[in-house]
C-alpha cells in the first residue's frame, strides 16, 4: 500500500532560506529516506498567490507500507532517530520548528494517469483537500471523484496524473493539522512557473462555469487547494 507523509515547513527567516533549503534537501531528506519504509521524497515551494497555509514549503515523502500498523512503526522509528540524534537536526536559526506540520496519508484509490503524461517527475503539484458533505454520502463522493472529476481534470492541458489519499491519525509532530478535511487529491502538473500554472488552472474555472466540468453537491465547497512548484529532484533511497 502506498502512503505519503505531507510535511509543511518554513525557514526561520528570509535570511536563513538558502541555508534552510541546503540543509533540508542535502541533509535532512537523505536522513529520513534511510528509515526503512520510505521510498522517495520531492520538495516543493508554494506558487505566489497559492500559499493557502502558513507554511511556504512542502515535502512529499513516498512510503511503501503493509498496513496502518506498519506505517505507525515507520513513524515511530523516524521519531526515535530524531530523539537519539541519529538524524542531523537543523540549527534553530535555520528552520522554524514551531510552524512545522506533518501528517501521514494512505492511498484511497489507484493513481490516475492522464493522456498528456510524459514527465516522470511533475514540475508542480496541486493539493486538493476535501470531504463529503455528509458522512452518508461518502460512497457517492468517492464515485464522483474517481469516475467523473479526476478524468475531467486530467483531460485538461497541463494536468498529468492524480491520486487520492485518506488522512490517518498518525501526526508526526503532534500539532493540529492544517485542515480537518479527510481526503487529499494530489494532482501532478507540468507547469514550472506561475504564469503557466495560472493559465492551465483557468481551464478548470471556465470548465466549471460552462458545465464541461461536472461538480457535485456531495463535495464540500471552498476547500483548501494550494499549488507548489518543484524545487528538488525526486530523491530516492540510497
Amino acid at each position: 500500500m502506498k502512503a505519503v507523509l505531507v510535511v509543511l515547513t518554513n525557514p526561520a527567516s528570509t535570511e536563513a532560506e538558502v541555508a534552510y533549503n541546503d540543509w533540508y534537501t542535502n541533509i535532512h531528506v537523505p536522513d529520513v529516506l534511510a528509515v526503512p519504509g520510505y521510498v522517495a521524497a520531492t520538495r516543493y515551494k508554494a506558487f505566489d498567490g497559492w500559499q493557502v497555509f502558513d507554511q511556504k514549503y512542502l515535502t512529499l515523502y513516498e512510503l511503501d507500507v503493509r498496513n496502518l500498523e506498519h506505517l505507525q512503526e515507520i513513524s515511530d522509528e523516524h521519531m526515535r532517530r530524531i530523539a537519539d540524534d541519529e538524524m542531523r537536526r537543523s540549527p534553530d536559526s535555520v528552520m522554524d520548528r514551531a510552524t512545522m506540520r506533518a501528517l501521514y496519508y494512505v492511498e484511497e484509490a489507484p493513481r490516475h494517469v492522464g493522456p498528456n503524461t510524459q514527465l516522470r517527475v511533475p514540475n508542480s503539484v496541486f493539493m486538493a483537500y476535501s470531504s463529503p458533505t455528509d458522512p452518508e454520502l461518502e460512497a457517492a463522493f468517492h464515485t464522483w471523484y474517481e469516475e467523473t472529476h479526476l478524468p475531467e481534470i486530467l483531460s485538461l492541458p497541463g494536468f498529468l496524473a492524480a491520486q487520492r489519499f485518506a488522512a490517518t491519525n498518525i501526526n508526526m509532530v503532534k500539532q493540529p493539522w492544517v485542515t480537518e478535511h479527510q481526503f487529499l487529491a494530489i494532482y501532478e502538473h507540468n507547469a514550472s512557473d506561475l504564469d503557466s500554472y495560472n493559465a492551465s488552472f483557468a481551464h478548470i474555472v471556465s470548465g466549471i462555469k460552462s458545465g464541461d466540468i461536472h461538480m457535485s453537491d456531495v463535495i464540500t465547497s471552498n476547500n483548501p487547494a494550494p499549488a507548489y512548484a518543484r524545487i528538488s529532484e525526486r530523491i530516492t533511497q540510497q
